[in-house]
């Protein structure tokens, strides 16, 4: 690295050991980031770098550490956008917020298996065509999953 001292240098430091360890706290990563990278920082710092980066405190193994945020935008807009999921024997149906069904549809016609023959999207709607209504209950959960909505799915119209 160029500068020790610009910011961007370090904060790419940081997210470089954030990726590759387990860091739970600020002393070790300033330490870290001496040894390994010849970066000196103080805490104020480091507390700025993170707010920068957005970094977050993940639990894990009942630990907590230093994280970067795992952020997909198309797929937190999704997850936003949709409402309800149902399904009957020939039709899945899902409700959007007002102005995002073709967008969901778009975003299920490109991550589409074989099952699906189609989608129709209007203001607040999607309906989607199985190619098969013996097979309706997986792609319903296939679709379920592929939005990444953690809401409770009614699963029946």
């Amino acid at each position: 690295m160029a500068d020790k001292n610009n910011p961007l240098n370090r904060q790419e430091a940081i997210k470089k050991l954030l990726s590759e360890m387990l860091i739970s706290d600020q002393k070790t990563l300033i330490e870290t980031l001496s040894k390994k990278f010849g970066i000196k920082t103080s805490q104020s710092a480091l507390s700025r770098d993170f707010r920068n980066l957005g970094v977050i405190k993940k639990e894990i193994n009942n630990e907590i550490y230093y994280t970067l945020p795992n952020f997909n935008l198309t797929e937190e807009l999704i997850r936003l956008a949709v409402i309800e999921i149902k399904y009957n024997e020939i039709m899945i149906v899902i409700k959007t917020h007002p102005g995002l069904a073709s967008f969901v549809g778009d975003y299920i016609d490109q991550k589409a298996n074989q099952d699906i023959l189609g989608c129709l999207a209007g203001e607040n709607v999607v309906f989607i065509a199985c190619h098969s209504i013996k097979n309706i209950q997986e792609t319903y959960d296939v679709i379920c999953r592929k939005l990444h909505s953690k809401k409770k799915y009614n699963h029946s119209l």
